[in-house]
């Protein structure tokens, strides 16, 4: 077993139950938190004024028009013109992120010879749903879709830009229309059509997608089974219940395991179990198998091993399941060429959630494993995929969370990553690896603030911005970077002639987490400027949440944290099989990021 690695903090989430029944577990199973489902913005906090309204255009000689009115942020109407006749008043004009219709819009009178006054334009929908913007004929425009001061004058298509909407500041609101032609007093423009505010939710930015479902962490039902040792089944249902060994410690840390509680015979089952932490090397299926609704609150150094006995098998599938603190991998996939299907699972802390093989992972060269994972939750997994050069995987609906990287390609029988990858790294869709963009999603709820998409990065290195920016992934050119120690925050990329650049210094968004944001977000900038301790990057520390500086990279600042795949200091096993106590935080160094 390689590439010792381990846990997280928990995470409060909403529940999908994913279990076939009730269960309740001891041992140290917490119930993860409860995800709010988004923390996005309004879509009026950051609203345009709508512009200085147009003017109108110049006048016909019917009537001198007011300027169409400057207009306000969706406040009081402008007069909208000394000839023409009275204007009605429109009422008053909503801000740009209430959802009213913006009150009755004011005929306007007839203007003069000007002609009939513009319509305003078509309200924009990149706004908060600000219909026209309570638009008098000649009023103020609402700032979340100004309209056409349409006045006493000709003008009225020049629509004030229409739709230069509030998307809280992030989402542009798409191209608007340009207002029309303004005729010099003859008929007035129609304002064209403003714009529809793009694919994005009603100018707020995007939301968590519907498709990530986050499970409850079950509770064992019935008496707790005890195990001796290891227990060889064929088909076990464990009826819901707690199971608890004899072996490894894992909730320690224990990387010493070997032996697991369940060896599961060639095309066996596994179901309906809530383990322990006294589990060892948890499930180990000797070919193929079948395992559903297993939840592992605690992992050694892995929680299933696949063709254990190292020949060739059908398929094997895993659904319905949980993970939390694996220090390296939660699932490994050994032996000859075979299938794996894993479906409907969620892990919290881990180095990776699927490996094939690795160095020495008892693998020939010549095996290849197929492998399809979908419908996945990862928070805090430093990887969701880890395959050789031999192999392939298919990924679809993957959520997460500081995780840095979907899939990344290695070499055959090695921890050496392939060049195949995104920009010549190992990250990212390959030869090995097979996604989209669509298939990838972030959990944006776990931030503040406004992004346009919830497309993932390849990953921290193939997805660079700065001296070191890297060329645009086709497919992936707007897409959220982790950032901030802990990876903690999201950055959003676009990308500028042809390689990446981020919106500015200090947009990486900070996480709704009260203790990660006050510890790495609030006042960072003091807390750099009174920071005097240098440290080594990835090295271990003793106090979570101190600061220091980076040792290696003048300008970068540390922070001793939980960071994804480096949790195996401390982890080996001690006499007795007793594990010592693991180093969860280690110092994690970055450009500073607020």
């Amino acid at each position: 077993m390689q590439m010792k690695m381990s846990r997280l903090l928990p995470i409060l989430f909403t529940s999908f139950a994913l279990v076939a029944g009730a269960c309740s577990s001891t041992g140290g199973t917490v119930n993860p938190p409860s995800d709010t489902g988004g923390k996005a913005t309004t879509g009026g906090s950051q609203s345009s004024s709508g512009g200085v309204a147009s003017s109108g255009g110049t006048t016909s000689s019917a009537g001198s028009s007011a300027s169409g009115g400057a207009s306000t942020n969706g406040g009081a109407t402008a007069a909208g013109g000394a000839s023409g006749g009275a204007l009605g008043s429109g009422g008053a004009v909503p801000t740009a992120g209430s959802s009213s219709r913006g009150g009755a819009t004011g005929s306007g009178g007839n203007t003069g010879s000007g002609g009939n006054t513009g319509s305003g334009g078509s309200t924009v929908a990149g706004g908060s749903t600000v219909v026209g913007g309570s638009s008098v004929a000649g009023g103020s425009a609402a700032s979340g879709g100004s309209t056409a001061t349409g006045g006493g004058t000709g003008s009225g298509g020049a629509n004030a830009t229409g739709g230069s909407t509030g998307a809280g500041g992030a989402h542009s609101g798409g191209t608007t229309g340009s207002g029309g032609t303004t005729a010099l007093g003859g008929t007035a423009g129609t304002d064209g059509a403003t714009s529809t505010g793009g694919t994005t939710s009603t100018g707020t930015g995007v939301t968590v997608s519907a498709s990530c479902k986050i499970p409850t962490w079950p509770t064992a039902t019935g008496a707790t089974v005890n195990i001796t040792g290891t227990k060889s089944v064929t088909n076990y249902d464990g009826g819901g219940a707690l199971h608890e060994g004899s072996l490894n410690d894992c909730s320690i840390g224990d990387q010493g395991s070997t032996s697991p509680i369940f060896e599961v015979a060639d095309g066996g089952s596994v179901k309906n179990v809530i383990f322990g932490k006294n589990i060892g090397d948890g499930i180990h299926c000797l070919g193929s198998c079948t395992i559903d609704n297993v939840w592992f609150p605690y992992i050694c150094d892995d929680a299933i091993t696949i063709n254990k006995d190292g020949t060739a098998s059908k398929a094997s599938t895993i659904s319905n399941s949980g993970f939390k603190g694996a220090r390296d991998k939660t699932i490994q996939h050994n032996g000859g060429s075979s299938t794996l299907n894993i479906s409907n699972v969620y892990a919290e802390v881990a180095g990776k959630l699927y490996r094939s093989c690795g160095s020495g992972g008892g693998c020939t060269t010549s095996a290849t494993h197929t492998v399809n994972i979908s419908n996945v939750v990862a928070i805090g997994v430093n990887q969701v995929a880890g395959v050789s050069e031999n192999d392939k995987v298919t990924l679809s609906n993957i959520c997460t969370y500081r995780t840095a990287v979907l899939c990344n390609t290695y070499q055959v029988n090695s921890d050496n990553d392939s060049t195949k990858g995104a920009n010549g790294t190992g990250e990212g869709p390959s030869p090995n690896c097979s996604y989209s963009a669509t298939d990838t999603h972030a959990l944006v709820d776990h931030v503040t603030g406004v992004v346009t998409t919830d497309v993932l990065c390849t990953g921290s290195n193939s997805a660079k911005t700065g001296g070191t920016a890297t060329a645009c992934v086709p497919g992936f050119e707007t897409c959220l970077k982790t950032c901030a120690p802990g990876m903690y925050g999201f950055k959003q990329l676009t990308c500028s002639g042809g390689k990446y650049t981020s919106a500015a210094t200090g947009a990486c968004l900070p996480a709704t987490d009260s203790t990660a944001n006050a510890q790495l977000f609030a006042g960072a900038a003091a807390k750099a400027t009174a920071t005097t301790t240098a440290v080594t990057k990835n090295a271990t520390c003793s106090t979570e949440w101190a600061w220091g500086t980076d040792s290696g990279t003048s300008g970068n600042y540390c922070a001793c944290v939980e960071k994804p795949g480096y949790y195996q200091t401390g982890s080996t096993s001690s006499g007795g099989g007793k594990a010592q106590p693991a180093t969860w935080i280690v110092w994690d160094c970055q450009s500073p990021w607020w």
